[in-house]
């Protein structure tokens, strides 16, 4: 549909007839949340609401791509916010995302550039996503300065500063999951590196720890919890040391950047009381060296599974003006 003002002619989206139908319709932006076990991909209107939610595996020994371009094909965009599990380069366009390991230096953007010709593309960490949308529409809300935090199959955070996501160089800025919390520790990280804070409080290697201890009631973090809340000593201990580890490794954090609102999402930290009964009671006492950090306020995350993609929308939103 084509519409002349002036002496130029404007072209409109199919449907619309004029420039006014645009302010007064919600507009849609493609969004894709890279993680370690699944690609989730959406359409997010400038509501904030997501329509045509499909995922692809990532954690196969299929080649990811060809499954990931065949669902995108589906899809119509102009606009494109992708939220990836780091470390990723914004400045080139690729992820190399620690748990996803066939993909090293891959070019996402001009992949998906390919596919949609001409189409403005942002890039950010899944996590920064994360903090961008709880600060926008989360638990967040209202708040300058944040940090998100994921805990799931990997640990995770980023920044929101000034009321806006930060960055850093390269787009890693808070991929805290990888600093090391035990630099002595002997138990190797898939990163490469010793005593990182993942090695000791994503869930699988909580789920790890309990099985060296004698819990062998399951395979996953969700029958962990499960199992703590029935009293098994040995599930209880392996989360009681994953967030201890946490809450250490946010403590870190906050020694750094002196900020004073954390938000916490992932699917381990929505197990309930069982999980953050023992987190909250070790951030208080590690906090409690840090004068500074007295009055930390500490939220569990609203949006859940919805934070990447609102958070990926909203940053490809926010770019575009």
């Amino acid at each position: 549909m084509a519409e002349r003002r002036g002496s130029g002619l404007q072209i409109l989206p199919h449907g619309f007839k004029s420039r006014s139908d645009l302010h007064n319709y919600p507009m849609k932006t493609l969004a894709l949340d890279i993680g370690a076990t699944k690609i989730a991909i959406a359409l997010v209107d400038s509501n904030n609401q997501i329509s045509e939610r499909i995922q692809v595996p990532s954690n196969t020994a299929e080649p990811i791509w060809p499954a990931l371009k065949a669902a995108l094909k589906g899809f119509r965009a102009e606009q494109i916010g992708i939220a990836s599990a780091g470390p990723i380069d914004r400045i080139s366009g690729t992820i190399s995302p620690v748990n996803i390991a066939q993909w090293r230096q891959f070019p996402i953007v001009a992949e998906i550039n390919s596919i949609f010709p001409g189409a403005a593309i942002g890039l950010l960490g899944d996590c920064t996503a994360v903090a961008l949308a709880e600060s926008r529409i989360g638990a967040g809300i209202n708040v300058s300065n944040m940090l998100g935090v994921v805990v799931s199959t990997g640990i995770g955070g980023g920044l929101v500063i000034g009321g806006k996501a930060f960055h850093g160089e390269t787009g890693n800025a808070a991929l805290f999951g990888h600093h090391s919390i035990g630099f002595n520790s002997d138990v190797l990280c898939d990163c490469g590196r010793t005593g990182c804070l993942e090695t000791f409080a994503r869930g699988p290697k909580m789920v790890e720890y309990a099985k060296r201890l004698g819990w062998n009631a399951g395979e996953d973090f969700i029958a962990l919890a499960q199992s703590a809340r029935e009293g098994d000593q040995n599930a209880i201990e392996a989360i009681d040391k994953g967030t201890l580890a946490l809450a250490v490794g946010i403590t870190n954090v906050l020694n750094i950047v002196d900020l004073h609102t954390v938000v916490i999402g992932g699917g381990v930290s929505f197990s309930g009381p069982i999980y953050w009964d023992p987190f909250l009671k070790h951030f208080k006492e590690e906090r409690a060296h840090a004068g500074f950090l007295d009055e930390v306020n500490v939220y569990p995350a609203k949006l859940h599974a919805d934070a990447g993609l609102i958070g990926a929308a909203l940053f490809a939103q926010e770019a575009a003006g």
